[in-house]
């Protein structure tokens, strides 16, 4: 007759093959992921990390001398030009001479042809002014928004900057209910 001891580590010798298949060694995968990471990031060289990079650019003082001053044109007009684009219109608006608006329907083909000549004509008007606000809407597309940037770019804008327009709050109206207070 076996032992107690015996017959008990016999007992767990029989439960261990049941019990025993949830042990991993963990170790060696633990290893290798570090490794790829480790080598991933050694030899990373991608977009992301040119675009993290920033440089700081500052120009050099500009000095105006008195002649310079003098000699600049007084009646020399900077405009406040802007195209907004809308799904199914484009506007034209600029400052000069009281104001100028001009609505143009559509976004494609004609409609880009009538947009260049009238800021070919703009820019021909006011030489000195090189700059134009681009203020797309929310829901324009992204090739008409390209599109309308190309134009601008051929009727000779060099200074071209994408504004966005102030998105609209909508508040609840909270209704009250008068409380009553009893005595």
């Amino acid at each position: 007759m076996a032992s107690v001891y015996l017959r008990s580590k016999q007992r767990r010798a029989e439960r261990a093959s049941l019990t025993d298949a949830g042990h991993l060694n963990l170790v060696p995968l633990i290893d290798i992921l570090t490794s790829v990471v480790f080598f991933s990031l050694l030899t990373y060289q991608g977009a992301a990390l040119a675009a993290l990079t920033s440089y700081d650019l500052t120009l050099p003082p500009v000095v105006i001398t008195a002649q310079q001053a003098t000699s600049a044109p007084q009646n020399a007009l900077n405009l406040l030009l802007a195209v907004r684009i809308d799904r199914d219109k484009l506007l034209v608006e600029h400052t000069g001479e009281g104001g100028f608006r001009k609505e143009i329907g559509g976004v494609q083909g004609p409609s880009l042809d009538t947009l260049q000549s009238v800021m070919t004509e703009i820019r021909r008007r006011y030489p000195q002014n090189a700059d134009v606000v681009v203020v797309p809407a929310d829901d324009v597309a992204y090739d008409d928004l390209i599109h309308v940037l190309e134009r601008l770019r051929i009727a000779q804008f060099s200074g071209i900057s994408l504004g966005n327009r102030t998105r609209t709050t909508q508040v609840a109206a909270v209704e009250r209910r008068p409380t009553r207070v009893t005595r």
